[in-house]
């Protein structure tokens, strides 16, 4: 469960992989500080900032940290920061100086998730979600879109499961990586879910089912050298 560490000179991607701008996010104690966040004029206005902004919140509010910047007076980019939860601290002759204080550890947000789902506690497990949260399950080609849509897709299940967290995992983009078996029986499942975490509430995420199955006769220690058994089916300690 371990936290990123501070990153600098990030540059921001378009899909066809050109550059579009870049980022600096130094760490300081107790703060992370943002600096010279620039977007190509002709790149503007198709959410990278905003991307970039939730990714440096999420890596903040993993350390626990205040989030520092600071923007020109009189610059739209003041709405932009605000948008995103930085409050005025001060002001000098150029410059105003913004601070945002950290939410929930997105690590403790996805926990929470899972203990909410094996509890049945559906409202609770709602109140995590951002009420326009996308999940996607790529297995079956289905998008969740909105909580509500997420909490009616697993209230109604059959019932008999019990959920257990293997794994917890922060990511280098701030996003959380979760291991789940479920035991269901006769049948059990294994899920990995990577999680975007904005303010404290899950804003997306894409989660992979497994079926547990034994493995195929031929795949033995004998036949091939260093082999070895995970134990996932096991309960954590």
């Amino acid at each position: 469960q371990g936290v990123p560490g501070g990153v600098q000179g990030v540059q921001v991607g378009l899909h066809e992989g050109k550059h579009v701008g870049c980022v600096t996010l130094r760490p300081k104690p107790g703060a992370l500080r943002m600096d010279h966040l620039y977007i190509e004029p002709a790149a503007q206005g198709q959410g990278i900032g905003a991307w970039v902004m939730v990714w440096a919140c999420a890596l903040a509010d993993l350390r626990q940290h205040t989030l520092e910047l600071a923007a020109l007076q009189g610059s739209d980019a003041n709405r932009f920061y605000q948008r995103h939860g930085l409050v005025e601290l001060s002001r000098s002759d150029f410059d105003i100086e913004y601070r945002r204080a950290p939410a929930t550890n997105p690590l403790q947000v996805v926990r929470a998730l899972w203990q909410h789902l094996q509890a049945r506690e559906w409202a609770a497990a709602r109140a995590l979600l951002h009420d326009e949260a996308v999940i996607d399950w790529p297995a079956t080609g289905e998008r969740l879109e909105g909580a509500d849509a997420f909490i009616s897709a697993n209230a109604p299940y059959p019932e008999g499961w019990t959920l257990h967290l293997l794994r917890l995992d922060a990511l280098q983009d701030g996003r959380v990586m979760s291991t789940v078996r479920v035991d269901h029986p006769p049948a059990t499942f294994l899920v990995q879910s990577v999680f975007r975490i904005r303010n404290g509430r899950i804003q997306s995420g894409e989660e992979l089912w497994a079926t547990v199955v034994p493995p195929r006769a031929w795949r033995t220690p004998e036949h091939l050298p260093g082999l070895q058994r995970l134990a996932l089916w096991q309960a954590p300690t």
